[in-house]
């Protein structure tokens, strides 16, 4: 009851100090202003000039335009001078994540959050260990923030760390992962990679028992396939999100279902062009399904095979959504909100308002007009806390 009363608490003491010519009470210590700024929110609103984005602590308290958001008496202010505020951005696919240099790189490169879509061992044995790390690694702002998928589950032999071989062992393994801490479920139906094929893969009856036990527990799931026939099976049980576009043309019903399903695609197309996939079919692929409403959400799947990867914002896979027909505020939104949904972590953090974590990417200029302009990173905040500065500070 005290916490709900603050606010009108804190008017009344602003009140008297105005009738009595007394001074406003002074702003916490941990209170940081920016101002003088081009916002864009991460949730489809317009750009908005001369915006102020106040932070006590780890969070945001107060977002808007400039007239109708007062400045906390004593809080640091810095001065933007016009350059562009954005949310932090989330590679909602990525493998190691529990590496502390990856974790540094990506947050200092604009990348506050990531979502692990599978730890890479030969054995599915030390799951609490790396939540463990998780954990501790999420209180360091320094680093990334993660969401983790934990191990992905097949059946034994078949792509993925984490076998079944029934579909009550599939519900009994997922709820397992959940119980240990898990962010959200992986899944797969691959047939081979890197010159393999013919891999074992789950049945209906287990993926429907694996998305059945995560939607009980609230949790979503994460279907990882690399051709259309197996995006079909997926998208028809229902996972949330596809990992990786297929390299093969995808008949316009599968897209039609995940649209009326609100499945979100992440295309990964670094990956599979390291894999030397075609990648104009799967630049098509993405507009087809964008043209029947899809949503994406920005991932790279580092580290999820061979060649390179960007560390910080995945440019590449920006400049191939725009080669599919996104437009620069799609490719924000699939890189923030979007990004954050498929991890599971929309209330805390993907959109700039009041109440949400303050991870704040601050650009030179718009990105709006040219998505290179992404690469000019001014200030990243992560968690209230600004991990890198370009600009002077008083």
């Amino acid at each position: 009851m005290a916490i709900k009363m603050l606010p009108k608490w804190l008017g009344i003491v602003s009140f008297l100090a105005l009738l009595y010519g007394c001074a406003a009470p002074a702003a916490p210590q941990n209170t940081l202003v920016l101002r003088n700024g081009l916002l864009i929110d991460g949730a489809g609103a317009e750009p908005l000039p001369n915006a102020v984005v106040v932070i006590q602590g780890e969070r945001i308290t107060a977002v808007g335009a400039s007239d109708a958001i007062e400045i906390p008496p004593g809080a640091r202010v810095i001065d933007l001078q016009g350059a562009v505020i954005l949310p932090g951005f989330i590679n909602a696919h990525v493998h190691y994540a529990y590496d502390k240099k990856n974790l540094q790189a990506w947050a200092y490169g604009g990348v506050t959050t990531v979502r692990d879509e599978g730890i890479i061992s030969s054995s599915a044995n030390d799951l609490k260990k790396y939540l463990a790390q998780r954990d501790a690694n999420n209180q360091n702002p320094k680093y990334a923030r993660v969401a983790a998928a934990g191990y992905m589950i097949t059946v034994p032999g078949g792509y993925g760390s984490l076998f079944v071989n029934s579909p009550e062992e599939a519900r009994q393994q997922t709820l397992a992962e959940l119980d240990a801490g898990v962010d959200l479920i992986k899944i797969s139906l691959e047939d081979g990679y890197a010159g393999t094929t013919g891999l074992p893969k789950l049945s209906d009856e287990e993926i429907g028992a694996i998305i059945t036990a995560a939607h009980e527990r609230g949790k979503r799931v994460s279907g990882h396939i690399t051709q259309a026939r197996y995006l079909q099976i997926l998208a028809a049980a229902g996972v949330d999100d596809i990992a990786h576009i297929a390299y093969d043309p995808v008949a316009a019903e599968a897209w039609a279902t995940m649209v009326s399903k609100n499945i979100y695609l992440v295309p990964t197309f670094t990956v599979l062009r390291n894999y030397g996939a075609p990648i104009a079919n799967c630049t098509a692929n993405l507009e087809n399904f964008l043209a029947q409403g899809g949503q994406a959400a920005l991932g790279s799947d580092y580290g999820g095979g061979p060649g390179d990867f960007e560390l910080g914002i995945p440019m590449y896979e920006i400049e191939q959504m725009s080669a599919a027909g996104m437009s620069p505020m799609q490719i924000i939104l699939a890189s923030t909100r979007n990004a954050a949904i498929v991890s599971g972590i929309e209330q805390e953090t993907g959109t700039l308002v009041a109440g949400k974590l303050a991870d704040i990417l601050v650009v030179a200029q718009n990105p709006l007009d040219d998505l290179q302009n992404l690469r000019a990173i001014q200030m990243v905040i992560h968690g209230g806390t600004i991990i890198r500065s370009e600009l002077l500070q008083p």
